[in-house]
Formats: structure tokens, C-alpha cells, sequence
């Protein structure tokens, strides 16, 4: 079932990134599929399978309270179910450390209006709250 460019946006920006502002991981959960994968390049993380993204996402939405999206800027292609986003992030931990940075993800969803893949370019080092369910 082909997504229609509305549905696209709706899956890659609010039910993913406006979800992960509000630590709402069951939510960011439900559109993805089974055989998900994201991949960091930068920072050698990829998590392969739901169950590992779930484990990467509540370690994440754990380590920075704070976790703030915005100012996206996207590219929808209905024809090939992909998107890509521009965007800038504000994390901040418990200890008030605040990391800023400007990243872009790419997503493909597959035939049943699901993510499958996420390829996230980040402008900054990765470390904590990266570790968990990555197999690199």
C-alpha cells in the first residue's frame, strides 16, 4: 500500500521525530517495521531489527530528558516511499549537558506503510545513549 505524500510526512516527521520529543517510544514503535534498520555512519552505530532499535530508542530517550526536533525541512518522493528531513536537535542529559546539532535522516518505507530503514548523517560525535542494541 502505497502512502500517499501527506501520510509519508506523517510517518517520518510526527510519528517519528514529535514522538521522540515526547518520549512516546511505543508510539515511535508502532511505524516500524519488523526488519527495521537505522545506521550512523559517523558514529559506527546500527541497529538492525525492531527489538534492537527499541532497546537503542528507550536507552536514548533515557539518557537526555531533554530531546527537542525541529525546523525540518523535507523532501517527500511518493513514487519510490522515502523521505528525507534536514533538522536541528537540542538534547540535554541529567546532568544539564546540552548537545546541539544539525542532522539529516533518510527513510524507506516498505509495502505495508511501515519504516524499514533510517539513515541518519549527524553533525556531531555520538556516544551516550547510542550504545545499546547497536551491533557495531
Amino acid at each position: 500500500m502505497a502512502l500517499t505524500r501527506e501520510q509519508l510526512y506523517q510517518t517520518c516527521i510526527t510519528n517519528f521525530f514529535e514522538m521522540l520529543n515526547a518520549h512516546d517510544l511505543d508510539g515511535v514503535m508502532e511505524g516500524m517495521a519488523d526488519d527495521c534498520e537505522m545506521r550512523i555512519p559517523s558514529s559506527n552505530f546500527t541497529y538492525t531489527g525492531k527489538a534492537a532499535l527499541r532497546d537503542h530508542l528507550a536507552d536514548f530517550i533515557q539518557s537526555f530528558p531533554v530531546i527537542h526536533f525541529r525546523d525540518f525541512i523535507t523532501a517527500v518522493d511518493v513514487d519510490n516511499q522515502r523521505v528525507a528531513a534536514r533538522f536541528n536537535i537540542s538534547l540535554r542529559d541529567d546532568d544539564g549537558e546540552e548537545t546541539h546539532m544539525s542532522n539529516c535522516n533518510f527513510f524507506e518505507i516498505n509495502d505495508q506503510g511501515k519504516v524499514f530503514d533510517i539513515l541518519i548523517f549527524a553533525s556531531a560525535p555520538l556516544s551516550k545513549g547510542f550504545h545499546v542494541g547497536s551491533s557495531t
